[in-house]
């Protein structure tokens, strides 16, 4: 009776089995294989639309033209040549200079306004400056480093001493007239 009822029950399996397989669609599509020698069909370019020709367009007559009257172009700065400079002012042989006396008096007394800041001093910092500026009678101006040490507290020291030292007076002959001075300041 078991070997009975077995069968009963896997025959109706397979007819159920059976019956589901025939109604179910394909799992997939078919897919067309291209070999890779193969090449591609060819591609046909768009084709241009063609375009509108021009129409002419009718003339209206035109009042009579008088010749035209040349205009001379109008000068800017690209166009027009500039005028040279003029040329220095000559100097005669009379003007008067500096001496070589007045000139190391103005170089001590920068050299004697100088002192070597603290800080640098003990932070081991040696340095030399080259300093330039105008000088008329007494009065400096136009201070600037020519030559810089590197260390910042040097430089600045030696633009004060510029701005601080007692000048001598001035020679009568170059009296009312600046002059460009250079000094060498050294902090050991």
């Amino acid at each position: 009776m078991a070997v009975i009822i077995e069968c009963a029950v896997l025959a109706s399996a397979g007819v159920v089995l059976a019956h589901s397989e025939s109604g179910k669609p394909a799992l997939s599509a078919p897919v067309p294989i291209v070999l890779a020698n193969e090449e591609p069909p060819p591609i046909k370019p768009p084709t241009p639309e063609p375009k509108p020709e021009p129409r002419p367009t009718p003339k209206t007559p035109q009042p009579p033209q008088e010749a035209p009257v040349p205009v001379a172009p109008v000068p800017t700065a690209f166009t027009e040549p500039t005028p040279p400079p003029p040329p220095p002012p000559v100097a005669e042989a009379s003007e008067a200079r500096p001496s070589a006396e007045y000139m190391a008096k103005v170089n001590a007394a920068v050299k004697a306004a100088h002192s070597c800041p603290a800080a640098a001093v003990d932070l081991h910092y040696t340095g030399r400056v080259r300093v330039g500026f105008r000088l008329r009678d007494t009065t400096p101006s136009e201070t600037r480093l020519l030559i810089a040490s590197g260390f910042g507290l040097i430089d600045r020291a030696a633009l004060q001493a510029v701005q601080n030292a007692r000048y001598p007076e001035q020679p009568p002959e170059i009296r009312n007239s600046d002059y460009v001075y250079q000094v060498w300041i050294e902090c050991n």
